[in-house]
């Protein structure tokens, strides 16, 4: 079992950031919108190592050391 305090090296949208072991997709989108994706409505797709993440798994996906992230926000028009 991981420990929970342990810092790692994650990549969301190209900038490095530090996080905690316990870090999931949707800590990572709440510390990046400032909105809580459990209960928002928030127009994103968010990828973890170029694979999408759906939405229903945003709690319980975990981050790993050097795990890249992209948060992509889905705008409408043409």
């Amino acid at each position: 079992m991981p420990d929970n305090n342990t810092t790692v090296a994650v990549t969301v949208n190209g900038t490095a950031h530090s996080v905690t072991s316990a870090t999931t997709v949707g800590d990572i989108v709440f510390d990046v919108t400032g909105q809580d994706p459990e209960t928002e409505a928030l127009g994103l797709a968010v990828a973890l190592d170029s694979t999408i993440v759906p939405r229903s798994r945003w709690a319980s996906a975990p981050v790993h050391d050097g795990a890249e992230i992209e948060i992509i926000t889905a705008m409408q028009g043409g």
